[in-house]
């Protein structure tokens, strides 16, 4: 098993960054064709050639490490570049090397936004999590800041929430970082502070308040032959009452499932406002079931076309939002890098997300694609933002920099990048060597 596990993680890996990747290049590729730069390689995968085929100046290859691929312009360093050579990338206009610099990370973005907007459109079974607080844990940050069971979350730092998941997200990204949050109790609107504390996951430092949704209490879905089906229980039945227990949230049934192994489980359901009496048997030898069969209400997500990409807009822009809380956050000192996955943990997602279906690893592509594009822009040397920084120092100048003065800088960039990396690196090590511990 966790061989297999270990294969289909390195698969994904190779899946999700040997693509996005490459399709980043292509970009910069695209770009430098369409402005009549001279390319002299476009590989899929780096090291040694492998097969290929030249057409024109281009050799267009298939290179042995299959983890995205990459450019080569002619003249893309002041070495190589011949002043006065018109196919040059060096030669080009400043606003021309602009958009060619940018049309990588432009790639991932569209990739984010089309994946979203695909997924949307086919359609994905979400569960039902209105806003609504439905356990709060004693002792937590949830407590301390007032927030108590039934609160309907308004807003958090003025942005509204739509649902749990919203609020959910807005936690795990504030770790140890305040935020205002804005509820209805029995209609009167409060707000109150809640700083959530840092909690070590399998995806690294989040936030954690302590509170979890209310779920009506509802059978949503019943799976065929389960010990659920074979109890007699059917999707509409209301549980009001579960070995002893009066039920007002389904999430009370977790500990009474957890709590009632190898057990019979006594329930009473309202149907057709009658109640029956119904007993869930004990699971099988085989693969646990959630609720032993049954899951709460579901309902399809679905868009048409111009709804879909309207949605991926804006679930990506709230992604961008939460991506720029937590730079800002390291920039503070309030973060950590340990917040940033490394290629372990994007290994061993990738495969959790493969192994959970295809709208999961194209969901989880969009996300990464999105970080991508994000991190490329950012201004250090090196990197796609690094060089498109340097080129508005000089348009703001009127003059180049030395080119002592930009390998100064790529020195620099180089630097901070092969450190961080290194410090990312064993942040990863140690927390997968963890979890197979616990595991």
């Amino acid at each position: 098993m966790i061989a297999t596990n270990i294969l289909t993680n390195l698969v994904a890996f190779v899946l999700v960054l040997g693509f996005l990747i490459f399709a980043h290049e292509a970009g910069h590729f695209f770009a430098a064709k369409s402005f009549g730069v001279r390319v002299l390689v476009f590989s899929f995968g780096f090291g040694k050639r492998l097969f290929g085929f030249r057409r024109g100046d281009t050799d267009y290859r298939v290179s042995l490490v299959p983890l995205g691929g990459y450019v080569r312009m002619a003249g893309d360093t002041p070495e190589d570049n011949t002043p006065g050579d018109p196919d040059e990338f060096l030669s080009r206009p400043k606003w021309q090397r602009f958009l060619i610099l940018l049309a990588g990370p432009f790639m991932n973005l569209v990739i984010a936004i089309v994946f979203i907007a695909a997924i949307n459109m086919i359609g994905t079974e979400v569960f039902v999590t209105p806003p609504v607080v439905g356990e709060v844990v004693a002792g937590t940050p949830a407590e301390r800041s007032g927030l108590q069971s039934g609160d309907r979350i308004v807003s958090v730092d003025g942005d509204a929430v739509k649902d749990f998941d919203d609020f959910k997200m807005a936690i795990i990204t504030h770790a140890g970082t305040p935020i205002r949050v804005e509820y209805l109790r029995k209609g009167v609107r409060n707000v109150t502070t809640l700083t959530p504390k840092t909690e070590n996951s399998e995806y690294g430092p989040v936030g954690k308040a302590g509170l979890y949704p209310w779920i009506e209490p509802v059978v949503g879905r019943v799976q065929s032959g389960s010990p659920a089906a074979r109890a007699g229980l059917q999707p509409g039945d209301r549980i009001t009452w579960t070995n002893g227990t009066v039920i007002t949230d389904l999430t009370q049934l977790d500990s009474i499932f957890d709590g009632a192994k190898g057990q019979p489980i006594r329930m009473d359901v309202l149907r057709d406002e009658k109640t029956l009496q119904l007993t869930i048997p004990p699971e099988k030898t085989g693969q646990p079931l959630a609720y032993r069969g049954f899951i709460p209400p579901t309902q399809l997500h679905k868009l048409p076309l111009g709804p879909a990409f309207q949605e991926s807009f804006a679930e990506n822009w709230k992604f961008l939002r939460f991506t720029a809380i937590t730079l800002n956050r390291l920039v503070r000192g309030e973060g950590s890098v340990r917040e940033f996955s490394g290629p372990i943990s994007i290994a061993r997602i990738s495969g959790e997300m493969l192994r959970s279906g295809w709208v999961a690893i194209v969901g989880f592509m969009a996300v990464i694609s999105l970080q991508l594009g994000i991190m490329n822009l950012l201004p250090i040397p090196i990197l796609d933002g690094g060089h498109i920084a340097i080129l508005l120092v000089e348009a703001a100048a009127r003059r180049d920099l030395s080119i002592r003065a930009k390998e100064r800088i790529m020195q620099l960039g180089f630097a901070v990048l092969a450190a961080l990396m290194i410090v990312v690196l064993y942040n990863d090590v140690i927390t997968n060597v963890l979890l197979m511990r616990k595991g």
